[in-house]
């Protein structure tokens, strides 16, 4: 299908977890300090979950292209910085609705990828630098027991730069068992839950939507620890043992949303430095069957799957160069 005649293949979600394959009107006017993408690859995040199992997103509303906000591609549009274009990004769409042959993002969460690490490692960038801003708050960690509740791809990616920064042991828990999960090997121990009394200065929430697991968390902390809520929450309000968490002595700690021009440029500097980490990805599904790369990431067993890629392959672009060239001239593309 070729967008310059007005149309292009996407993505749309119709019901509860009912994914399907669409033609849609190609984006239009970028808007103030905007690029537009021809996507390559996208990556689904624990956060997408939501979105997929109830059918619609945060405003009950069903974008086309709707979830996917870890996306790489090639940038073919720009209303600002014109340089950009013809590069390979990382671009966090507008709408989390990335799952189109071109999506619009703006200029200040898009990063031109600077190194040749093969993309399915590249596109990691994007939620690594979600763990990287969020341990950032931590500080020193250099020889403390920690501890990830939680060990989806962002868990493991959490205790992968953990034991990088030095801590001095490493516990992962999950209730379904993960000692088959990519990368385990970077965890002393993975059990389900904490065990009475086990404690630990570094506790990390990275299961999100759950209202139970930041008392378990508060539970694992020891006296004066610390936990860092990292899992994305439903609810405005949850249920706390405040009087535990007083007694402690503990620091909460949340992170979320980094300065991505800051964050996306480490992440790929670490990603360069700890290539092993590209290890997470564990299935690269066509986008034609999109659906079925939800259904693994979110609802089959998944006790050794890691990171779940839809690659867009199949959807040919011829009209892309034409949109990009008309760009660069300073032209309007039709």
């Amino acid at each position: 299908m070729n967008p310059d005649e007005g149309r292009m293949r996407s993505v749309q979600l119709i019901g509860p977890r009912e994914l399907v394959s669409v033609e849609a009107p190609v984006p239009g006017e970028l808007g103030a300090d905007e690029v537009e993408v021809r996507l390559e690859l996208a990556g689904i995040c624990g956060s997408d979950r939501p979105g997929f199992i109830h059918g619609f997103d945060k405003v009950g509303e069903r974008p086309v292209g709707y979830p996917a906000h870890e996306c790489v591609g090639t940038v073919v549009r720009s209303s600002g910085d014109l340089s950009l274009v013809g590069k390979r990004v990382i671009a966090i769409p507008n709408r989390d609705a990335g799952l189109s042959q071109l999506f619009h993002a703006p200029i200040l969460k898009t990063h031109p990828l600077r190194s040749d690490l093969p993309i399915q490692t590249a596109i990691l960038a994007q939620p690594l630098a979600t763990v990287l801003a969020a341990l950032d708050r931590l500080g020193d960690v250099t020889g403390k027991t920690a501890a990830i509740i939680g060990l989806g791809p962002i868990g493991i990616s959490f205790g992968y730069v953990l034991r990088t920064m030095g801590v001095g042991s490493l516990a992962g828990f999950d209730l379904r068992d993960r000692t088959t999960a990519p990368l385990a090997h970077v965890f002393d121990k993975i059990g389900d839950t904490p065990a009475a009394g086990e404690e630990f200065d570094i506790v990390v929430e990275a299961v999100g939507h759950n209202l139970d697991v930041v008392n378990v968390a508060i539970e694992a902390a020891a006296y004066r620890g610390t936990v860092l809520y990292f899992g994305v929450p439903d609810e405005d309000i949850y249920p706390f043992k405040f009087k535990k968490f007083f007694r402690k002595c503990l620091n909460l700690v949340a992170n979320v949303q980094p300065h991505w021009q800051t964050y996306l440029p480490r992440a790929e500097d670490f990603l360069v430095n700890h290539p092993g980490l590209g290890a997470l990805v564990t299935d690269v599904i066509p986008v034609e069957d999109a659906h079925l790369a939800f259904e693994a990431a979110f609802v089959n067993d998944g006790t050794g799957h890691g990171k779940v890629l839809i690659s867009v392959d199949g959807w040919a672009l011829p009209g892309s160069a034409s949109r990009a060239s008309c760009a660069a001239s300073g032209e309007q593309a039709d």
